[in-house]
Formats: structure tokens, C-alpha cells, sequence
């Protein structure tokens, strides 16, 4: 019921009461205050009224008490539950932040098992909770999740967290252009200059390939596909750009071998010769693919003349090879290559 049917009753009542009262004794009445010298002189019918105002503001207050009480509750029930969503966004944002636990046991408690939890967005469609904001972050970690590239600005994550490196690796891949300028700029690190410039290969556009080459720190990936672009004639690296490609990666002994292997029918066999020369003058890590290019051309003298600047105890399987074939006998030259 509202305020001022509460007052207009009461009003009423009071009005009536005085009225019956004073209808029955128009008599005036005197209160002496305890250890006082003042006194009171009403009209009765006042003196009746009086109790009934003052029972009357003792509800009144009873009444603002709860009303305040349950004011106070339900703030701690809306307090409680923005704590929790944002624990919630938080933990699937990846964000450190420090846990603010609810007031209410019952939240609390749920609070301590959702951050013992870890979140993940599960494919397909998701169902609107109502909360617009989780609602929007769950559509967004969605799509980032499928590739797209979104709009995480309103989230305020800093630019090293996990979310926003696949968001820019996603822009990478679905965006040519911005490729092009993650690696003419020198903010961006490594990796995402490395994820650039594997776009710029996987489209073919060889004209950019050259010029970003020093750009980039290379891996081996990055350097296979290179290099089979290279034998597939689609970019041109002289034998020295490949030897430093090479060293670059780190290939290993296996590395170069398979190289040797891969562009065994690309190459004739003069360039195929020249450019394993080349590999093992520069790291002594594609000697055994050398050695590989020279038996397989048949180039026994040379391969010979080769070993001859080794000791006698290096390379034993390529010397047994030369043995065995000396003596007429045949195997596969493949089992005398690797450890």
C-alpha cells in the first residue's frame, strides 16, 4: 500500500477519534512533566489522539527499517552478482587480476569454484544469456576462435595477451594488406612478421619476397617453403642466398640431406652440384648431402678427392660405399647416408 493511503487513514481515524472524544467530554486536561515545573493542559480528545500518532510513528519506523533492509540486501545481491560476471570475463579474457569475492556466503562460495574453473567457448550456436556484454565476448571469442579478426578495444587487454596475438595473426591471414604492413613496420615482433611474410609467400606474390627478406628472422618453415618456391622456379635465390637461408634455420645434417633429395629432379645436374658445393663450403653440417649429389651423379672421383680432406675415422659409411662399389657389389645409397 502506498505512503499516503497510509497517512489519509490515518488522518481519518485520528479526526473521528478527536471528534468522538471531544463529543463525549469537552474537558481539558493537565500533564505535569516528571522533575519538571512545566505542565501540559490539552483537550482530551487530544490527549487520546496523542498515543495513536506516536503507535503510529513507531510502525512508520519499523517500517523504513525493513524497507531499508531489504534495500541493503538486494544491493548486496546486485553487487555480488556484477563481481561474479566480471570474475567470469575475467577468467575468459586470461586476465590476472586479483579476486574480488562476494559479500553473501552463497556467492562466495560460488565465486571460489568458478576460479578453480578454466572457460573455453564451445562451437556452434550459443544460446543469449540476457547479459549483453558476456553475450557480445562470447561471440567474439567465437569468431576469433573460427579465425575471423574482431574488435577487442572495449575488453582493455594489453597487447601481449594471448587473445589479442590470435587477433592480429588472424588479421595477418585474412588481410594482404595489413601483411604487408606488419612487416614494413618494426613495432610488430618476430613471430607476427614471420606469420606476414608466410602470407606473402602462400600468395605468390613474389615481387614482395626479396624486399621483406631481411625483415624477418627466419624459421624453418618459412625457409622450406622458400626454397620450394625456389626449385618450383617461382622465385630466384642464387646458390649464396640459399647457403645463408640455410644457416640461418639451423639446418640440421637430416635437413640438408632431404633438401638434396626434394630438389633432386628440379635442378640439373651441373646446378644441383654447384649448389651442395656451396652448402658444405658454408656450413659443414650438408657435407653428407654433398656427398649424397656426388654419388648419386655417379661422380665417384670427385666424391673420392672430397673424402681424401677428411681423416681416415670420419665418414665410415660413405667409405665402406666407395669400397663396395670398387668390388662391383650394389645398395641402395640411401642406407649409407644417416646414423
Amino acid at each position: 500500500m502506498k505512503w499516503k493511503y497510509y497517512l489519509g487513514a490515518l488522518l481519518v481515524f485520528v479526526v473521528l477519534l478527536g471528534l468522538y472524544v471531544y463529543s463525549l467530554s469537552g474537558e481539558r486536561y493537565t500533564y505535569h512533566i516528571p522533575f519538571s515545573p512545566y505542565t501540559i493542559t490539552l483537550p482530551l480528545a487530544i490527549w487520546f489522539v496523542i498515543p495513536v500518532l506516536l503507535f503510529f510513528i513507531i510502525i512508520v519506523c519499523l517500517r523504513l527499517g525493513g524497507i531499508y533492509r531489504m534495500w541493503r540486501r538486494e544491493n548486496k545481491y546486485k553487487n555480488d552478482y556484477k563481481l561474479l560476471l566480471e570474475q567470469i570475463e575475467n577468467q575468459l579474457l586470461d586476465k590476472k587480476v586479483s579476486l574480488k569475492q562476494p559479500s553473501m556466503d552463497c556467492y562466495k562460495r560460488l565465486s571460489i569454484l568458478l576460479d578453480n574453473l578454466t572457460f573455453g567457448v564451445k562451437e556452434g550456436v550459443l544460446a543469449k544469456s540476457g547479459e549483453s556484454r558476456l553475450d557480445e565476448l562470447l561471440e567474439i571469442l567465437g569468431d576469433l576462435k573460427k579465425g575471423k579478426d574482431v574488435n577487442l578495444k572495449r575488453f582493455s587487454l594489453p597487447n601481449n595477451s594471448s587473445f589479442m596475438r590470435q587477433n592480429t595473426f588472424n588479421q595477418i591471414e585474412n588481410d594482404e594488406k595489413f601483411a604487408l604492413e606488419v612487416l614494413k613496420k618494426s613495432h610488430f615482433d618476430n613471430e607476427y612478421k614471420q606469420a606476414a611474410f608466410k602470407k606473402i609467400l602462400d600468395k605468390g606474390a613474389t615481387k614482395d619476397i626479396k624486399h621483406f627478406l631481411s625483415e624477418v628472422k627466419m624459421n624453418k618453415d618459412l625457409a622450406d617453403t622458400m626454397l620450394g618456391m625456389c626449385y618450383a622456379k617461382k622465385i630466384q635465390l642464387n646458390n649464396e642466398e640459399i647457403a645463408k637461408l640455410c644457416k640461418e634455420v639451423e639446418y640440421t645434417k637430416e635437413d640438408y640431406l632431404h633438401l638434396a633429395q626434394k630438389i633432386k629432379k628440379c635442378y640439373e645436374p651441373g646446378l644441383w652440384v654447384s649448389l651442395f658445393e656451396n652448402l658444405a663450403n658454408e656450413d659443414e653440417k650438408a657435407e653428407m648431402a654433398y656427398f649424397y649429389v656426388l654419388l648419386d651423379l655417379e661422380m665417384l672421383d670427385e666424391a673420392k678427392e672430397r673424402l681424401n680432406t677428411y681423416p681416415q675415422n670420419e665418414f665410415l659409411k660413405i667409405r665402406a660405399y666407395l669400397d663396395l662399389k670398387s668390388v662391383g657389389k650394389k645398395y641402395p645409397l640411401e642406407l649409407f647416408l644417416l646414423d
